[in-house]
């Protein structure tokens, strides 16, 4: 296997465990046998990382964090409050990015550097739209905004942009 190969799937786990740790960590009662489940599912995504137990691994880290995790009750963007959501998200962010490159080539191919370059620009980008997503949801959870459609629209109108964003920047430069 390729060095940078192992490099990524070394990525895919470190991400997939710190998620992991994080979410045993801000709950109050870790459904344990998830724990377990999720160690193993990311044991085989990165042996496997082009098999669907990819979108098994993040569904599950995503059902663990909604199970375990309780929503933060202070009104203030802290790390002790609304940040672990955000760290969460880019944590899920990383597992689904460093598998899809683990697996857009075999084994045994070394990732070209323009390839790992445009795969940085793209999840750079994404994850610098999650914040936009993440500040809307924080606010409107802690207001209780019954009725008001505004924040439904700017988080509609942020999923356009960034959708618009990523089809503008992973074009193939005209030759």
């Amino acid at each position: 296997m390729a060095r940078s190969q192992v490099a990524v799937r070394a990525l895919l786990a470190a991400s997939s465990l710190g998620l992991l740790l994080l979410t045993v960590l801000r709950s109050g009662h870790p459904v344990v046998v998830a724990v377990v489940v999720v160690v193993g599912l990311t044991a085989y995504a990165c042996a496997v990382p082009d098999s669907p137990v990819v979108g098994v691994l993040v569904g599950g880290h995503v059902l663990h964090w909604l199970v375990a995790v309780p929503l933060p009750t202070v009104t203030t963007f802290t790390v002790s409050g609304w940040g672990w959501v955000l760290v969460a998200a880019w944590l899920v962010l990383a597992v689904h990015l460093s598998a899809s490159l683990a697996a857009s080539l075999p084994p045994g191919a070394a990732l070209a550097a323009g390839t790992v370059r445009r795969w940085l620009r793209r999840a750079s980008l994404a994850a610098l739209f999650v914040v936009p997503v993440w500040a809307v949801t924080a606010v409107t959870a802690q207001q209780g905004v019954a009725g008001r459609v505004s924040f439904t629209y700017a988080a509609i109108a942020g999923t356009a942009i960034l959708t618009a964003a990523v089809w503008l920047l992973s074009r193939e430069p005209r030759s």
